[in-house]
Order: structure tokens, then C-alpha cells, then sequence
């Protein structure tokens, strides 16, 4: 139990540093995965925390991973346990 107690500390860590949205990098390094194969996930839209996608043919790619739905993701829990006393 104390490896899981220190991964939720470790993502709310993130979450206290990152308030709107998560850099790549953390995020791959958070999950123990390579940062490219993050990227290519993202931009097949493979993953329900985040997106990506391309401004133009040739041009620069974006990702995005806001904070609260990664943060929900993770930790299983609807965001209506959450904020429903806040709602």
C-alpha cells in the first residue's frame, strides 16, 4: 500500500504544480512510458485523458492533457463524487 500512497502523492504533486494542464514529458515519465509513444497515443485520440493533433500538414504537433480529467482518469473517480457537494 505504501507504493500506491506514494504514487497518489506523486500525482497530486503534479496536480498542485500543474493546475490546468499537464506537460507531455511529466506525464510520460509519471506513467513509466517513452514520451514518443505518449504522442503517438494522443494523436490517435487512444487515450481518454488527452488529445493531440496536427495544426497543418507539416506543421507542429499539439497535446494536451488537462489536469482534472487525467487526474480523474488515474484515479478512477467521476468527477461527480467530486464536486457534487461544490455542484
Amino acid at each position: 500500500m505504501d507504493i500506491i500512497k506514494a504514487k497518489i502523492k506523486e500525482l497530486e504533486n503534479l496536480v498542485e504544480k500543474h493546475p490546468s494542464k499537464l506537460p507531455l514529458r511529466t506525464v510520460a515519465e509519471f506513467l513509466g512510458m517513452n514520451e514518443e509513444g505518449l504522442k503517438a497515443a494522443l494523436l490517435r485520440q487512444n487515450t481518454p485523458f488527452g488529445f493531440g493533433y496536427q495544426k497543418e500538414d507539416g506543421g507542429n504537433r499539439v497535446f494536451i492533457i488537462p489536469t482534472v480529467t487525467f487526474y480523474l482518469w488515474f484515479t478512477n473517480t467521476p468527477g461527480r463524487m467530486v464536486f457534487s457537494e461544490e455542484i
